[in-house]
């Protein structure tokens, strides 16, 4: 016998998972919160609350026309209408804090410098809540968490010194930093989980969109911290004047006004989210900026487009993933140019539109090997597809019509590292055998095998040698080449890697026969010097050269 399954949409599913969120919200508030806040509070709050309530059923309920109103009332887009409003929350949070310091002189130094630092937290995360200037930094997520755990560290110590009554403040502030910080959570380790067709026993019409409640999650956690840092506010000026009530209006107009006036900034804002570019097109469009972010199963590329002269109407672009020993084009997109503007100004006082697109791998697509992200811009005149020449770049060119954007190699699966490995080379890679024939005739062929690892991220380009020595005589021999060849050049390793090669040596046919030294290293390829190794035991070899062995050439 099956099991019964509901049917449910997924858009009935996200309205469900909504009002349990924020029914609950609504009563803690307006039951333990709203009547100990001053009047000018008690607005303030009830507006917030609404208008977070209208964004989210706006955003659930809207039928978007363009690709403009998809991006301007998406929640969990940038510089749109909800981002607009979740960077205002958070700077009211902050706002607040600051006035509630300077306004409530009777309190120990202790708290009022406690509130000093959440108002400048909080204003801090709000700018960076709409610039997301924190994508520029590698490990944002680590300096953010260790920010909260501050945040919450200092939460608790000015609880345990403050009066009961104003114990339920900081229980709600804490209360909101954990939903808040749950749905960035959420997200985190659910990144790459696709809950499709079916959810225990619901049977879904698509999947769901994990970040959608991850925003549900941090606009209502926000809003409890809000609630509980204007108790604060109410708690200390109790009897507090009508105009100082009414101040409170003023915050979230003055932050709007000093988003809107920071255009002058915004280039620095778009080179901290992205990677800047200077590349100009036959038409006049140009390409201001770009970022690539690699997941596990596609990459996405964020691309600052303008038009120049002409519109984007009859334009589109590709992008590829392009293997750089074959030149193949492993999986690619193509898409006309969406009108989803950037910021009202970009560089120059110019319109620029952003585009975003996810490339996919293929389920049998090679790890282990250099890529390129290839894009071409193109224009559709009478069904053909015109691709537009590049002008000017400073990026690389594969054709006059394709621009390198980087390159990134899939990472494979981690190998185990050998018990005892033949030589760990000072910038961290690790030889951990090699394999050949003891004999080999002048003229021949000879594979020779290499495991290679690394536990760090390559940097630069690296070339590994092998010598041959005479025993005898000293008669030398060499070959270069990149350790695993042309597919995986060193400057792309990554932490965790092993990998083997399989070099395939063509021996000259004049080589004297004897016995020969095999020795191997790398040197860097910018300037020639030779990596240091050690052995199992610790030593070093003269010349930066590791014996492999003998090898006897006969003829």
């Amino acid at each position: 016998m099956q099991n019964a399954e509901l049917f449910i949409s997924i858009g009935a599913l996200n309205r469900l998972i909504f009002l349990s969120l924020y029914l609950p919200l609504g009563l803690l508030f307006y039951w333990r919160i709203y009547r100990r806040l001053l009047p000018a509070a008690k607005r303030l709050a009830t507006l917030i609350f609404i208008a977070q309530i209208l964004i989210i059923v706006m955003t659930l309920s809207f039928q978007p026309s363009s690709a403009f109103e998809r991006w301007l009332w998406r929640l969990n887009g940038e510089w749109n209408i909800p981002a607009t409003f979740a960077s205002t929350q958070m700077a009211l949070i902050g706002a607040v804090s600051l006035a509630t310091a300077w306004l409530s002189r009777n309190r120990p130094a202790g708290q009022r410098l406690y509130m000093v630092a959440i108002g400048f937290v909080f204003l801090f995360a709000a700018f960076d809540e709409y610039r997301v200037l924190h994508e520029s930094v590698s490990k944002w997520r680590q300096y953010y968490t260790a920010l909260g755990l501050a945040v919450v560290t200092a939460t608790l110590i000015i609880a345990g010194r403050s009066p009961r009554r104003t114990l339920i403040w900081h229980i709600l502030f804490l209360a909101g930093l954990a939903i808040s910080a749950s749905g960035a959570l959420l997200l985190e380790h659910y990144r790459d989980v696709e809950i499709c067709d079916s959810l225990l026993l619901l049977r879904l019409d698509g999947c769901l969109n994990l970040s959608l409640y991850e925003e549900f999650l941090e606009l209502s956690g926000m809003f409890l911290a809000l609630a509980a840092i204007l108790g604060q506010f109410s708690d200390s000026l109790p009897s507090a004047a009508g105009r100082t009530q009414n101040a409170l209006y003023a915050l979230p107009v003055l932050w709007l006004i000093m988003l809107l006036s920071s255009a002058s900034i915004i280039p620095v804002a778009r080179q901290a989210y992205a990677q800047p570019a200077t590349v100009a097109f036959e038409s006049g469009a140009r390409l201001h900026a770009f970022r690539i972010e690699r997941f596990k199963k596609e990459v996405n590329a964020h691309l600052f487009l303008s038009p120049g002269s002409e519109n984007f109407r009859e334009f589109g672009y590709s992008l590829h993933l392009v293997d750089q020993v074959s030149g193949d084009s492993l999986v690619s997109s193509d898409k006309h140019v969406n009108d989803q503007l950037d910021f009202l100004l970009g560089p120059g006082f110019v319109p620029v539109y952003r585009q975003w697109t996810a490339l996919e791998f293929p389920s049998r697509s090679p790890v282990n090997r250099a890529m390129w992200i290839v894009l071409a811009l193109w224009r559709e005149r009478n069904g053909e597809f015109l691709r537009q020449q590049v002008l000017s770049s400073d990026h690389q060119l594969l054709q006059n019509t394709q621009i390198v954007l980087g390159e990134f190699a899939r990472p494979g699966e981690s190998t185990p590292p050998a018990a005892s490995p033949i030589a760990r080379f000072g910038n961290g890679f690790i030889l951990d055998a090699a394999g050949a024939p003891e004999r080999a005739r002048a003229g021949e062929t000879l594979d020779i095998a290499f495991t290679w690892r690394s536990d760090v991220a390559g940097a630069d380009d690296y070339v590994q040698f092998l010598h041959f020595v005479h025993e005898e005589d000293g008669a030398f021999w060499g070959f270069d080449q990149e350790p695993l060849g042309p597919r995986m050049p060193t400057r792309l390793w990554y932490a965790g890697m092993g990998d083997s090669e399989t070099w395939q040596l063509p021996l000259p046919a004049d080589l004297e026969p004897g016995e020969y030294a095999v020795f191997t290293g790398l040197y860097r390829l910018r300037d020639m010097q030779r990596l240091q190794a050690r052995g199992p035991g610790g030593e070093t070899w003269q010349d930066a050269r590791v014996p492999l062995g003998g090898l006897i050439i006969y003829q």
